[in-house]
């Protein structure tokens, strides 16, 4: 009966937000939205905490409702205008951001995904989802940011091309390595993954110096943190790449009573120099969030330890408005 009533709620709701955007603001949205697992197990990776028996008793009921939460946050953020391209942090691979696009609201928007196979054990990579008809896509990889050396493996980051009107644009969705296990221990991990994303996109915009490039993703450190400031080389301002997450009061992202932003939004020069500084904000929809025992909000997850609260995310969204009409 609950599935059929979601089912329903689908349909109700998906014409409302059909609307495309008709002007020169290109949007882009990204969002850790937890654990999009699909529930049947893969042999190749540890995600059996995922499924019908494992400890999260995740079920296709269960990823119905996720998927729904997703969409809400994704046809809602910009109001009555959909983004035109979301990365998405935190979600199994190819086959769970085709459920996505698939099974919610969003399979009436036009959006098409883009993933690959992922080398994180749990299986979880960067994901893009794009709007077919306001974004031409040109071509897409996964940037191997692992160290086998050191046994070290992580997840790709997601580079898609693409051309809207007629700038040529390349976005890179990141989700670089937690601080599990301490902080000073795992940072050479996100410093490593820091330089290699750098080395990157220098490799690229000194062939192409007006190609527009934005980062977006879970970074999992703050805008002063080395792996950001220092390696990669973003700041909010006098650094060749700007990181935008400081130009308003609001974080993305709670730990233990206390606001913080780990979701970060970087533009090449190039970017500055075509539409001037983007418009960056949080997506602090009520609805994402619920009271905090230590005082004020906090964002409405999906489960607290291994307890369901049937909620959306950890974290909140940010997106990022890049005015082209100039």
């Amino acid at each position: 009966m609950r599935i059929f009533i979601l089912l329903i709620a689908l349909f109700v709701f998906a014409h409302t937000y059909a609307q495309k955007s008709a002007d020169d603001t290109l949007v882009i949205v990204s969002y850790n939205v937890e654990n999009l697992f699909l529930p049947d197990d893969d042999p190749e990776k540890n995600d059996d905490a995922f499924t019908p028996a494992g400890d999260y008793r995740w079920t296709y009921e269960r990823l119905l409702t996720k998927c729904i939460r997703i969409a809400r946050v994704i046809t809602t953020i910009n109001k009555t205008r959909l983004p035109h391209i979301v990365g998405l942090l935190e979600v199994e691979g190819p086959r769970a951001v085709d459920a996505l696009v698939r099974l919610g609201e969003l399979n009436h928007c036009g959006y098409k995904p883009i993933a690959f196979p992922t080398p994180d054990a749990r299986g979880i990579a960067p994901v893009l989802i794009y709007d077919t008809t306001r974004v031409k896509f040109i071509s897409a990889e996964p940037l191997v940011v692992c160290d086998t050396s050191r046994a070290f493996l992580t997840r790709d980051v997601l580079c898609a091309r693409f051309q809207y009107n007629n700038d040529d644009l390349l976005v890179l969705v990141n989700h670089w390595p937690s601080k599990y296990g301490g902080a000073t221990e795992t940072a050479w991990k996100r410093n490593y993954v820091a330089q290699k994303v750098r080395n990157y996109c220098d490799s690229i915009t000194s062939r192409e110096p007006n190609l527009l490039v934005v980062l977006i993703g879970d970074f999992n450190d703050t805008y002063d943190a080395e792996p950001l400031a220092k390696i990669f080389g973003a700041l909010p301002q006098g650094s060749d790449y700007v990181n935008l997450s400081t130009d308003v009061n609001e974080s993305s992202y709670k730990y233990r009573g206390v606001w913080g932003t780990i979701d970060h939004v970087v533009v090449s020069p190039s970017v500055i120099k075509r539409a001037g500084r983007p418009k960056f904000s949080v997506g602090r929809l009520p609805f994402l969030l619920e009271e905090d025992k230590y005082g004020g909000d906090k964002p409405f997850r999906t489960y607290i330890g291994r307890k369901y609260i049937d909620g959306y995310s950890d974290h909140l969204p940010v997106m990022v408005k890049i005015n082209l009409a100039k």
